[in-house]
């Protein structure tokens, strides 16, 4: 009797216990199918245009120091660490122009910034016009040297039909879900970018091409675009893929706060030379697969950030190996220079007027003229150093004399200022030896020389561009196949010399450029 009760007790035991674990087995399978949602932070930045060292601006506190790459790395070390903490996933994505702006950048063609990127772990970045500036061979060193995967899925090589970059990241999370970011970029990059630098590759319509890779990966969790396109191309993708988890831009250098909405998705900017680092925290179901924006966020980059010491080291020690040449102070300006994007690319300005008439009286040419997207930054008042040049003037420009009919320059003064001022557009024009009025998007009553006499449509000018424009840059189709004189003068060491030998700089605004309202 003991032992069949024994027995049966045993029995009960064996049973309680297969029970029990198919019960823990039901709940692990029930939480694995069921998990809550995906807290994810991601951290966004976009042209910063070779801007590692902090740098000054005119607040309305007056001059203020802004930016700085050690900075940006600080802040990200900490919400990483904050996030880390709290089991939320980050990451830090880049929406394109890292390169061309300072003599940093310049000297070592995207070097130190790449090191930088590459220290800070950078998940992803799209690429931009200007990654291109240095040549398509150091494009391809620079991707090769990144620790991240730059992004495009529609720049394709013209013989091959190959994607140049994988179109996109896939991120694994948890519960079977799978975060996308696609990379896009501007489909004005062959007429952004020097022409023989891009000559072997070609650029797809941005939303046939987001849109096909969207297909593969739809239904595995929410997709993010990554783009360097005008907000105008941001929005179009966004009509047509209205389940966009959120477009995080570049190229247009403006800060979007608040952020804009098409439809239902969120775009994001977060203007430009690492002035802000953009935040966007989002969670994730997992059932729905969909991402919905908790918070949208801007932080700024200031001057009681700590810097980060690793990234900090790298910037420091590839200014110190840029020497003194560019500190060497060659004159100096009692006006400020004006090159505020907003206004360079609108208007005339008083260092617009002060370039071409360099680029006039060193070629002889008749006219001057000069893509606004060709000029980066301002001189401010005080002593001026090459570096300062450098900023204004990034590209090494040679000079180019073209002959062009008065009725070919009126039409590139149509094509000038065919864009409003919310535009920005690179391709408005700096004129010297002439003046003209803009009328809406139209220009009418172009003048030539002292005289201002009237611009003949069938007589002959000539015409003094940057090569960039003479190859057809910015759209300035007129230039593109006219018989060109290469004049081998250097637009920025023509700069420098001016200012050595002017010594003191002082330039004002003349009419060239008049805008009726």
């Amino acid at each position: 009797m003991s032992r069949h009760l024994t027995m049966k007790r045993l029995r009960f035991i064996m049973i309680a216990l297969f029970l029990a674990c198919l019960c823990a087995c039901a709940s692990t399978l029930s939480s694995e199918r069921q998990p809550g949602p995906i807290p994810l932070t991601v951290l966004f930045f976009n042209d910063l245009h070779g801007h590692l060292m902090p740098f000054e601006i005119k607040g309305e506190k007056g001059v203020e120091e802004v930016g700085g790459i050690a900075r940006m790395a600080s802040l990200i070390r900490q919400i990483r660490e904050e996030n880390n903490r709290n089991h939320v996933r980050t990451l830090v994505l880049v929406a394109g122009d890292i390169l061309q702006g300072t003599p940093m950048s310049t000297i070592f063609k995207g070097e130190p910034d790449i090191r930088c990127l590459n220290s800070m772990e950078v998940d992803a970045m799209t690429v931009g016009n200007h990654e291109f500036d240095f040549g398509l061979d150091n494009f391809l060193k620079l991707k090769n040297q990144s620790t991240f995967p730059f992004l495009s899925a529609n720049i394709i090589g013209k013989e091959s039909g190959g994607l140049l970059c994988q179109p996109m990241l896939e991120v694994p999370l948890e519960g079977h879900v799978t975060f996308t970011v696609i990379g896009i970029t501007t489909q004005e990059l062959l007429s952004t970018t020097q022409a023989e630098n891009v000559v072997t590759l070609d650029v797809l319509d941005s939303v046939s091409a987001v849109t096909r890779v969207h297909a593969e990966v739809e239904g595995r969790g929410p997709v993010l675009l990554l783009s360097h396109s005008r907000q105008e191309t941001d929005r179009k993708i966004a009509r047509a893929l209205p389940d966009l988890t959120a477009i995080i831009g570049g190229h247009d250098q403006v800060l979007m706060s608040p952020y804009g909405i098409e439809g239902r998705v969120p775009i994001l900017q977060a203007f430009e030379k690492g002035r802000y680092l953009g935040r966007l925290d989002l969670s994730i179901d997992t059932v729905s697969r969909r991402a919905k924006l908790i918070d949208a966020s801007y932080i700024k980059v200031t001057a009681d950030i700590a810097p980060d010491p690793e990234i900090a080291a790298i910037v420091n020690d590839y200014n110190a190996r840029l020497g003194q040449q560019f500190k060497e102070v060659i004159g100096r300006c009692d006006t400020f220079l004006d090159g505020e994007r907003d206004h360079i690319r609108h208007q005339e300005t008083n260092l617009g007027n002060f370039i071409t008439d360099i680029m006039r009286s060193n070629t002889g040419a008749r006219i001057a003229m000069i893509n606004a997207g060709a000029l980066r930054a301002s001189i401010k008042e005080g002593p001026v150093t090459v570096e300062d040049v450098f900023k204004t003037m990034p590209y090494g420009n040679e000079l180019v004399r073209v002959e062009l009919t008065g009725a070919e320059i009126d039409q590139t003064l149509q094509r000038s200022v065919r864009g409003n001022q919310t535009d920005e557009d690179g391709g408005f024009l700096h004129v010297s030896g002439m003046t003209f009025d803009v009328c809406g998007r139209t220009a009418k009553n172009i003048r030539v020389g002292t005289e201002r006499l009237p611009l003949e449509p069938d007589a002959i000018y000539s015409v003094v561009v940057p090569d960039f424009l003479a190859s057809g840059g910015d759209d300035h189709v007129i230039f593109k196949n006219k018989p060109k004189i290469k004049t081998g003068l250097p637009l920025r060491e023509l700069i420098i010399d001016t200012i050595r030998q002017q010594k003191v700089v002082s330039v004002k605004t003349e009419g060239r450029i008049h805008r009726l309202k």
